[in-house]
């Protein structure tokens, strides 16, 4: 089964989970970290699960506790519940995760890190949870702390490159070279490094322009 990443916006999103143990409690705090309203059915719930702000459904999970549900997430341990809640979504077009058996489910849960507006996600698609973690941790180390003042920068950036710049060609040269300087620097740039910047692009196609010059009167 092939998987697609996407950015999905969860404030407010109904979802629904199944079971109530260790895996059902890191369910319910990744999604109701990211605003979701969260329902979970289980006969029994750890403590630290049922504190949450979750809606309980002291019961075994029903293929009609789907209804109204953007995702699904069994964390049963049940194969009778798995494979009932499987065909249930499957009906009702949901999205469906499972805990216990990574093929079954249309969505994977990520291994992921944000830093301000940027997030990382890495899925190793249920081969290894632990490789997913090892390599987000390794990206995490190399996304500087002022991300968010470099992303703000570059998209100020753009409009002026429109300006300063008509080649594309130059643009997109001038956006790297100011990435490439901030992202060494771990924070964005001076206006006099970007004043600089400009003109070296400028003076390198002033230079190919004398150089095109000389060789036209070089061959007449």
């Amino acid at each position: 089964m092939a998987y697609y990443p996407l950015l999905i916006q969860m404030d407010g999103l109904p979802c629904l989970i199944a079971g109530g143990g260790a895996i059902a409690l890191h369910k319910a705090q990744v999604l109701l970290a990211q605003g979701a309203r969260v329902t979970v059915a289980a006969p029994e719930l750890l403590p630290e699960l049922e504190a949450l702000p979750v809606t309980v459904r002291r019961r075994k999970v029903t293929a009609e506790d789907t209804e109204g549900m953007a995702l699904a997430v069994d964390a049963t341990g049940d194969p009778a519940a798995e494979e009932m809640l499987e065909r249930a979504c499957a009906d009702r077009g949901i999205l469906y995760d499972s805990a216990c058996r990574v093929s079954a489910g249309t969505v994977i849960f990520p291994a992921v890190f944000r830093r301000g507006k940027t997030v990382v996600a890495v899925s190793s698609q249920g081969a290894s949870p632990a490789a997913s973690a090892w390599l987000r941790d390794t990206l995490k180390a190399h996304v500087p702390e002022k991300m968010d003042e470099i992303l703000e920068q570059m998209a100020a950036l753009r409009p002026l490159s429109r300006q300063e710049l008509p080649e594309q060609a130059d643009r997109r040269q001038f956006l790297h070279r100011c990435l490439d300087a901030m992202l060494q620097r771990g924070g964005p740039l001076e206006q006099q490094e970007i004043c600089a910047t400009l003109d070296k692009i400028r003076v390198g196609n002033i230079d190919a322009d004398k150089q095109e010059e000389k060789r036209e009167k070089e061959n007449t």
